[in-house]
């Protein structure tokens, strides 16, 4: 085991460290009183741990892809091929989405407009589309094993 991956160990129990604590108050925190519904105390908080982690991992994945491309500049190909996928699903994913506001009995607030309902719709089917792919990928890979 290198140093490296001793570090990356460290920093993996950290962060599972810190979501289960934020997780823990989420489920065990309490409630918000006087809500219409059960509404845990901690919802921003573990959306915010969320939100970090997030972003945590787009940051990373994003400058260990720019210094593959410095290192390896011959993979430069494969690496837009891969950016000109994925942003041919996001456009198919954003031309289906509806923007047609929904009927919710009560809600008044400022997320049921059409810009708000496609974007929730164009992030839905990218996952959609992308576990299909992910699933297809696992699916090939095994039916290619028995054949060899």
């Amino acid at each position: 085991m290198t140093k490296l991956s001793r570090y990356l160990n460290i920093v993996l129990y950290l962060l599972m460290g810190l979501t289960i604590v934020f997780a823990g108050l989420f489920y065990f925190g309490g409630e918000v009183e006087d809500a219409a519904y059960p509404t845990p105390v901690y919802t921003d908080s573990i959306l915010n741990w969320g939100k970090i982690l997030l972003i945590g991992a787009a940051a990373v994945t994003i400058l260990f892809e720019i210094v593959n491309l410095i290192l390896h500049p011959q993979s430069a190909v494969r690496t837009l091929i891969s950016i000109a996928f994925l942003a041919v699903i996001a456009l198919i994913s954003y031309s289906l989405g509806d923007g047609t506001p929904m009927n919710l009995v009560g809600y008044k607030g400022p997320d049921n407009v059409p810009g708000m309902l496609i974007m929730a719709d164009t992030f839905l089917y990218s996952m959609y589309i992308l576990l299909g792919g992910a699933f297809l990928a696992i699916l090939y890979t095994e039916v290619s094993r028995i054949f060899k």
